[in-house]
């Protein structure tokens, strides 16, 4: 992030204005927390790479090139609590993690596959992208086990499968017996 202004001209220039138009845009509430952290500055370097960027993101959408930041939440707080032991996170909680993870390796692949038709290089694109890990293993390892409510598949683990066949059978024989009575 570039250094702020001490004394600006930004109400002049209403800056303020242009953050809730940017805000208008966004489609997370990780995005709109960035907006809302923007602040005027006077450092060209940062600037220019701004700039950059911009010109590298407009590009791809020129081209065709979509990216889903819906729903992207800052799981911060989610992470430092997975830290802390003997702490676990709500199947909800994993899912959001997941969500965030999900879409940072979609955007990793389309960083490292740009769209064949672009006419400029993803020079700022591919430095800023460069740092996103890869997820392969962990997503694999998650793939198909929480449900979009928060709930776990029942195929989540060989043991949670068979508990879930025993509470149905148990609850089947409840029922019959009700039924007798």
């Amino acid at each position: 992030m570039s250094s702020p202004l001490t004394h600006s001209s930004a109400r002049v220039l209403e800056f303020e204005a242009l953050r809730e138009l940017l805000r208008a845009y966004t489609a997370s509430p990780l995005g709109q927390a960035k907006i809302a952290a923007l602040t005027p500055s006077t450092d060209s370097s940062w600037i220019n790479e701004q700039q950059e960027l911009t010109g590298e993101v407009r590009e791809f959408r020129r081209v065709g090139g979509r990216f889903d930041f819906s729903g992207l939440l800052d799981v911060t707080r989610l992470i430092e609590k997975a830290r802390i032991s003997g702490a676990a996170l709500e199947t909800t909680e994993i899912r959001d993690v997941l969500l965030l993870v999900d879409r940072a390796a979609e955007w990793h692949e389309i960083a490292l596959h740009p769209p064949a038709s672009m006419r400029t290089a993803w020079k700022r694109v591919g430095t800023l992208s460069a740092s996103i890990p890869d997820f392969t293993e962990f997503l694999r390892h998650f793939r198909n086990k929480i449900e979009p409510d928060g709930t776990l598949e029942d195929r989540a683990s060989p043991e949670l499968a068979r508990i879930r066949r025993e509470i149905e059978k148990q609850r089947r024989g409840i029922q019959e017996s009700l039924r007798d009575i």
